[in-house]
């Protein structure tokens, strides 16, 4: 177990990020081609919510559900993907993922917020984990996602204020109501 799984799992938010990471892995499942017709689009209650661009690519991959359900728990390391939904509709292409290297801002930024942590292994964890998410918003936004203007968060989806925001009785904060 590495550090970054050591305090998800004490903070009781590994199985959360555990199963989160379900969206990263289907594009490296499916592969580049697959990945273009295809988004993964949210993780719930062990179900993959897949969009498609149209009824008949969603056909064509449900043929290949059980290869993905297993590759990607392979790579979960546990069995918590137990269906793929996949749903027809329109999206807007996407940047490629991949952005390269980290800014020299960002690495500082991320230096300095976990400065105080002595722990060096521990420090360096939580370190890239900043810049994984820093480059995660990056490449969302670059796909056509966008900023809640209440709690900052990077969605994609209609409107200013993200679905949790809107749903979920955050207060506003920011005075977007």
């Amino acid at each position: 177990m590495n550090w970054t799984e050591e305090v998800l799992r004490k903070c009781n938010l590994w199985k959360d990020y555990s199963q989160q990471r379900a969206l990263l892995f289907w594009e490296d499942v499916v592969g580049e081609r697959i990945a273009r017709l295809t988004r993964a689009e949210r993780f719930t209650a062990g179900t993959l919510v897949v969009n498609v661009t149209s009824s008949t690519v969603a056909q064509e991959l449900s043929f290949f559900k059980g290869r993905y359900i297993e590759r990607i728990n392979e790579l979960l390391g546990e069995e918590i993907l137990r269906e793929i939904r996949f749903v027809p509709g329109r999206f807007e292409k996407t940047v490629p993922r991949k952005l390269g290297e980290p800014s020299a801002s960002d690495l500082e930024a991320a230096r300095a917020t976990f400065s105080q942590l002595a722990d060096p292994k521990l420090r360096r964890s939580f370190e890239r984990l900043y810049l994984a998410l820093l480059q995660r918003e990056k490449a969302l936004l670059a796909g056509g996602a966008k900023r809640c203007l209440r709690c900052g968060v990077v969605f994609r989806g209609q409107g200013e204020t993200c679905p949790g925001c809107r749903f979920g009785g955050i207060e506003d904060t920011k005075g977007t109501d």
